[in-house]
């Protein structure tokens, strides 16, 4: 059923109708569509299925999946359910503190995981030298063999649910190598359960828990005549198992994590770069008198305005993600962007104290920290100050702010004017506007100028990875 839906809504409606009964066109199961089923809604039902077959549930009830008025009574029920259990652990008038935990998981699904961006950004960020070395070390297969033979996988879940293992030995890999990859990230289903039970958290709303599709997105099958191979119930968590997951692979590495910091920040320069236009320019940091400035400046080339880029690479953690109220639980792991705000400012005071072209400031985050962030962006920015207020920085050198993740601000330079960007910076601490996305700022006063050429992702993957070129 979860392989069926993903299927017809991805464009592939044929091979999911083998599967399942779904009515209307791929548009009408689409964001916005009428039949649209949310991902996260079937993710969390195959979550609950685990969870009740490892917890040795018997069925009081057998439901034809293969038709479509038996899915979406499925669908309906556990969205009724979900719905009323988002909201137990909210306190009373605190429903606006806790949008950011309703919003984030949807967000990341609507960027989509089967996209050329998701793997390049996540390709340069995390596929390096030292990224290499440390997954080898931990699981004892190379990092690019293990990506080839999920792809492979990949690639056979096209047309069905199912693939073999003879199949995916076309990349090279033999038997074991492939038994490896089912360990780093799947099991046989009986594992699969055993595992789901042990991620439940009972004091979590469902809805809000975590995924054992997403960590583990491969089951393994041993068909009757002996031969092995795997389901694959998610093709898009798959792919962001070997992209945006791989984080979870070297995070503990302070070298692999430091690299993945530099290669974000190289990621945005190449950005900015190529939508600077011909009337603006990219600098990287520069030497202070404190150490390095802020990472990047996009300027005008008559000197007379600019944006002062900070990248922040840190992942938002699972607390965070799952807290009512972020700011209240979780403060402390908001210090990352505090520090960027106070970077942006310290580097205005340093560099621009006697010139002074017109400046704002871009906080920009591999993951959208702050999206829905109404009930504490103001916090974070009481933060700043009171930390900016300790390292002498002069208020008058505390230029506007946004705090903005790297999605929305690329769809920014690609559909805006830099100048209508840097006006919509400098809205952006307007309270009125906290937790807006910059993009629904700036829609407000200007009207869009591009598209403008795509950046090429095609390229960063085939930097961050060679052989891809001969896959793709």
């Amino acid at each position: 059923m979860a392989w069926a839906i993903e299927a017809f809504r991805t464009g592939r409606d044929q091979a999911a109708l083998k599967h399942a009964a779904l009515p209307g066109a791929p548009a009408d199961h689409a964001i916005g569509g009428r039949l649209f089923v949310p991902p996260w809604s079937v993710d969390a039902v195959l979550n609950e299925k685990l969870v009740l077959g490892g917890a040795g549930g018997q069925p009081v009830r057998r439901l034809d999946l293969k038709a479509w008025g038996s899915i979406a009574k499925l669908l309906g029920t556990y969205n009724a359910l979900a719905n009323v259990e988002s909201v137990k652990d909210i306190e009373d008038n605190k429903i606006v503190a806790a949008l950011p935990r309703l919003f984030w998981p949807q967000y990341d699904w609507q960027i989509g995981y089967d996209n050329m961006f998701r793997l390049a950004r996540a390709w340069h960020v995390y596929v390096t030298p030292e990224a290499r070395e440390v997954f080898e070390a931990k699981y004892d297969i190379e990092l690019d063999l293990f990506m080839k033979v999920v792809l492979a996988i990949y690639a056979g879940t096209e047309d069905s649910p199912g693939v073999s293992y003879a199949r995916i030995e076309g990349v090279g890999a033999s038997r074991a190598e492939i038994a490896s990859v089912s360990r780093v990230i799947g099991s046989n289903f009986e594992g699969q359960m055993r595992y789901s039970v042990e991620l439940r958290d009972s004091d979590l709303p469902r809805v809000f828990r975590r995924s054992v599709i997403k960590e583990r997105p491969l089951f393994e099958y041993l068909a009757r005549d002996g031969s092995k191979g795997f389901f694959v119930p998610s093709r898009e968590c798959l792919l962001l198992r070997i992209t945006d997951g791989l984080y979870y692979d070297i995070v503990s590495d302070p070298d692999a994590r430091r690299v993945s910091g530099d290669k974000f920040e190289d990621l945005c320069f190449q950005l900015l770069e190529h939508f600077a236009g011909p009337e603006n320019y990219v600098e990287r940091e520069r030497e202070t008198s404190y150490g390095k400035s802020a990472d990047l400046f996009l300027l005008d080339r008559n000197g007379e305005a600019g944006i002062t880029v900070e990248c922040k690479i840190r992942r938002i953690p699972q607390r965070v993600l799952t807290s009512p109220d972020p700011w209240r639980d979780c403060a402390d792991a908001f210090d990352d962007i505090v520090k960027g705000i106070v970077q942006i400012w310290r580097t205005q005071a340093e560099l621009y104290a006697i010139s002074r072209p017109e400046m704002v400031g871009v906080v920009l985050q591999y993951d959208p920290w702050t999206v829905m962030g109404n009930a504490f962006i103001q916090e974070i920015f009481v933060k700043a100050g009171d930390k900016a207020d300790r390292l002498g920085i002069p208020k008058a050198r505390r230029i506007p702010v946004a705090l903005v993740g790297y999605a929305e601000f690329e769809s920014c330079l690609r559909w805006y004017e830099i100048d209508a960007i840097r006006e919509g910076i400098r809205l952006s601490v307007e309270e009125k506007y906290h937790g807006y996305q910059l993009s629904g700022i700036i829609e407000g006063f200007a009207a869009k100028s591009g598209p403008k050429d795509t950046f090429d992702y095609s390229e960063i993957a085939g930097r961050a990875v060679p052989w891809w070129g001969e896959l793709a």
